[in-house]
């Protein structure tokens, strides 16, 4: 009973543990890398099929609570993130992102990415010479 009574004690001072969640990561289950100028030209067809997109570039603008500007080489999008699916680091329009989320396409509001998860890109890794 005190070890139980030790480790509550110690979750709560140290704060909630985050649970990590398993992920299907086989075949069919890679979310592919597209463009802004992509996923426009192919939303209602993304959108039909709950399709999760990944996008690479820089969130340049915040338009409201929860709505951001998105931009990358081929144009801009908008996206909606949650507080909750926001990095826990700080960043600007000049920090390089990668944004997952599923596309949703409306004929009279056009397209915006509900995103899920935000993240920096990896490292690249240059060989040893």
């Amino acid at each position: 009973m005190k070890r139980l009574q030790l480790i509550l004690i110690f979750i709560f001072l140290t704060g909630t543990p985050q649970l990590v969640k398993g992920q299907y990561t086989g075949p069919g289950s890679e979310v592919k890398l597209m463009m802004v100028k992509e996923v426009e030209g192919s939303a209602l067809k993304l959108d039909r099929k709950d399709t999760q997109v990944k996008l690479k570039g820089f969130i340049i603008e915040k338009l409201n609570d929860e709505n951001y500007m998105f931009s990358d080489a081929t144009g801009k999008i908008k996206v909606e993130i949650d507080k909750k699916s926001l990095p826990s680091f700080p960043f600007n329009e000049t920090t390089e992102l990668i944004i997952i989320g599923e596309v949703d396409y409306d004929l009279l509001e056009g397209t915006e990415i509900e995103v899920e998860r935000v993240m920096l890109p990896e490292p690249e890794t240059k060989p040893v010479q």
